[in-house]
C-alpha cells in the first residue's frame, strides 16, 4: 500500500520536501503494518531498505557475545531504523520488532535515490541521522565496556561469599 504524503510531511527527515515532492515519495514508499512482538527485520534480512516509524512503538537490538539483548534504539515517531542496510545493501545487523501496533514507510535504495535527486540537501538530514546513531552506539560500547569484571563480580557477591572468601585468605596464608 502506497503512503499519504501528508504522513510523510510529519516526517523531520522529509521537512525539506516541497508538496509536490511529497506526492512523488509518497508514490513509491510502501506503507507497512505490524502487530504487536511482529519482526519487522531480523539479523541476517536482505537489506536495501529502511524504516520511518509513523506510529507505534519498536525496539532495535543485537545479540551480545553472552546471549543478552541489548536494546540499540527505540525510534521516536519520524524516526528512521534500518537504515545502514538500506545505505550499504547490506543485511541487517540488528533486529527491529514492534512492541506495539505500528505503522512504518518502508524506504527502499529506489526511494532514497528519487529523494536524492530531486532533493539533494535532504542527504545533509540523512547524514544528520547516521551520526546520532554513530553517537548512540559510541555511548553504549562506553557503557558496555567501562566496567571491569572484577567490579561486576563484587556487585554481585553477597556478604556471605565475601565473609568466606575473607575466612580462606586468612586460612591459606
Amino acid at each position: 500500500m502506497s503512503c499519504d504524503a501528508e504522513l510523510l510531511k510529519q516526517v523531520p527527515f522529509f521537512s525539506l520536501l516541497d508538496q509536490e515532492e511529497l506526492q512523488v515519495l509518497a508514490a513509491h514508499v510502501e506503507l507497512c503494518r505490524f502487530a504487536p512482538f511482529e519482526a519487522i527485520y531480523r539479523r541476517g534480512d536482505a537489506g536495501g531498505a529502511a524504516y520511518v516509524l509513523l506510529d507505534g512503538s519498536v525496539r532495535v537490538t543485537i545479540v551480545d557475545e553472552d546471549n543478552q539483548d541489548v536494546t540499540l534504539d527505540e525510534p521516536a515517531r519520524g524516526d528512521l531504523f534500518g537504515f545502514a542496510s538500506l545505505l550499504d545493501d547490506a543485511p541487517h545487523e540488528s533486529n527491529a520488532m514492534a512492541v506495539s501496533p505500528v505503522e512504518c514507510a518502508k524506504i527502499d535504495r529506489e526511494d532514497l535515490r528519487q529523494l536524492l535527486v530531486r532533493k539533494p540537501e535532504a542527504g545533509l538530514g540523512l547524514l544528520a541521522v547516521l551520526g546520532r546513531h554513530i553517537h548512540a552506539t559510541e555511548k553504549l560500547i562506553r557503557l558496555r565496556s567501562v566496567r571491569s569484571p572484577n567490579e561486576e563480580i563484587e556487585e554481585e557477591t553477597s556478604t556471605g561469599e565475601r565473609v568466606a572468601d575473607a575466612v580462606a585468605r586468612f586460612g591459606g596464608s
